[in-house]
């Protein structure tokens, strides 16, 4: 009684650690890898951050490319202007107009008016009414029409169109006005916009002369502003670099005014629910006056990507480990006293049963030579102790010619009977001790002649010997009586060669001796098949 008391709490012991060794190494894994894929999350949107920044920046500087037109303080004509802008065009695809806005006084607008442009239509200052609908501008005192713009195809709609009728794209003249500085305007609807994308407008000031050190010197000296029209969609899905985000939620946001946070785009997500709880905020540079944000959440799909099973596996298996202990124990304490009082008995039992098995094992049943398994160890003994002494190994393989005939015709147990007389009399055969015979196989026997030069003649000493037997046959179309058919091989082993290869040249040589006619020797030789 004391003794399973003292099984059970060990059981119980021996379970409760198991479970909570399984437990809290899952649950530690668990949070390890979780920890892991945050940080790949987190390396992952800051490569986009950065990509993005890159691919504003150099759009911006196209820009920049561009205003060099206008650094001696005179205004291009029209056609260096579109030949200047194309080129730009043609390498940078994010930038969807090139523009060039003059300061225009009332007084000077009936001459701007008046005036043609090569190749584009009559000039006119308008302003927009709603989204796709132009009237010409009212009279006030300065306009900010747009006057070069290139491609015009496609950007009909903004040729004339005066930015000062708009607050927010007036806003940020005033500030590059009066700064000297470059400037981007928070999100707008482009004039020439037919879907639902954002876009904004980046300003560089052209003024009459360089060097100008206060506000109101910029003011009077103003000519206009160079203007790069961009879709905010575009620049963020090239800077993917053709890359698919469907598992992570991103927004892209303009920060600028805190009171005022504006969302700029965010990505095609396809998944319903996201883990909110890991939001992930990443600012980009200062871009021209403006402050964006990225702004990024994981979906449960992008996590299950990243898992492996390592946790749940290691869980597993402690528990496991553990349900096999306990039951190991349990059987243990069942076995013990009947294991103690029979000891003996079965020891010498075993060992009885043991050398049985043993000789079972590796002798053929039918015919009582060896078998097969028997034929394998004592092959790979002789084949390292040929490689280490250098001498000869031979390996030979018979087969009894039309045997299923003799099977189908005389029935199993004359059959039986022919394999017994033919191992007996190949036994027989051989003279020295080294030589060894089993059954290979159904109606094949093998035989392994160890440091020996004259096989081909020991094989037709065999050949002969059951041919002599004058077992009747009359269903072979080889002769009357049983006939057997032999290939060999010979060779000294080396340390690079397959012992099994041995054994495939012999038994190529087997098929060579039937394909032939059968009741013959074939010897191949393993130099030849290379």
């Amino acid at each position: 009684m004391f003794r399973t008391i003292n099984t059970h709490t060990a059981l119980a012991f021996i379970i409760l650690f198991g479970l909570f060794i399984s437990v809290s190494s899952g649950y530690a894994l668990y949070e390890m890898e979780e920890k892991k894929i945050i940080r790949e999350f987190h390396t992952e949107i800051n490569s986009h951050v950065a990509s993005l920044h890159k691919e504003i920046i150099i759009n911006f500087e196209a820009l920049r490319s561009l205003a060099i037109l206008f650094s001696d303080s005179k205004t291009p004509d029209w056609l260096h202007f579109s030949f200047e802008a194309k080129n730009i065009l043609n390498r940078h695809n994010d930038i969807q107009a090139l523009e060039w806005i003059p300061l225009v006084l009332n007084s000077q607008r009936a001459a701007f008016e008046s005036t043609p442009l090569i190749n584009l239509p009559e000039f006119e200052i308008i302003e927009r009414q709603k989204q796709g609908r132009m009237v010409k501008s009212p009279i006030k005192d300065v306009y900010f029409p747009v006057y070069f713009i290139e491609p015009y195809i496609g950007n009909e709609l903004a040729y004339g169109f005066d930015l000062s009728s708009n607050s927010t794209r007036y806003q940020a003249i005033v500030a590059a006005r009066d700064s000297g500085l470059a400037t981007a305007t928070g999100s707008i609807t482009l004039v020439q916009e037919k879907g639902n994308q954002k876009g904004f407008l980046a300003f560089i000031p052209i003024y009459k002369f360089r060097g100008l050190s206060t506000e109101e010197k910029r003011r009077k000296n103003l000519l206009g502003l160079v203007l790069g029209v961009f879709r905010i969609g575009d620049i963020f899905n090239n800077s993917l670099k053709g890359k698919i985000i469907d598992d992570i939620q991103i927004s892209l946001l303009d920060e600028s005014e805190p009171l005022n946070t504006t969302i700029l785009h965010q990505n095609s997500f396809y998944e319903k629910e996201v883990g909110n709880e890991i939001i992930y905020r990443k600012k980009l540079p200062l871009i021209w006056g403006r402050q964006w944000t990225l702004v990024a959440s994981p979906s449960q799909t992008f996590f299950n990507k990243k898992r492996n099973v390592l946790p749940l596996a290691v869980f597993i298996s402690f528990i496991l480990f553990t349900i096999y202990i306990a039951l190991y124990i349990h059987f243990i304490s069942k076995r013990t006293a009947i294991a103690q009082k029979n000891v003996e008995d079965k020891n010498q039992e075993i060992n009885k049963v043991n050398k049985q098995l043993e000789l079972l094992s590796r002798s053929d049943g039918l015919t009582g030579i060896a078998n097969r398994r028997c034929m394998d160890d004592f092959f790979e003994r002789e084949w390292r102790l040929a490689i280490r002494n250098k001498t000869l190994l031979s390996f030979v393989i018979i087969d009894i010619d039309f045997f299923k005939l003799y099977n189908d015709n005389y029935g199993h147990p004359e059959g039986d009977d022919c394999l017994k007389k033919v191992a007996k009399n190949l036994e027989s055969t051989l003279k020295r001790p080294t030589d060894f015979i089993a059954r290979y196989g159904g109606e094949e026997f093998s035989i392994i002649l160890p440091n020996t030069t004259n096989v081909a003649e020991i094989a037709e000493n065999c050949r002969h010997s059951v041919e002599s037997l004058n077992i009747l046959h009359e269903y072979s179309s080889v002769a009357q009586v049983i006939t057997i058919s032999i290939g060999i091989c010979t060779v000294a082993p080396t340390k690079i060669m397959r012992s099994r290869t041995l054994i495939e040249t012999a038994d190529k040589a087997l098929y060579l001796a039937k394909n032939k006619g059968r009741n013959r020797v074939e010897e191949l030789h393993i130099n030849s098949e290379i």
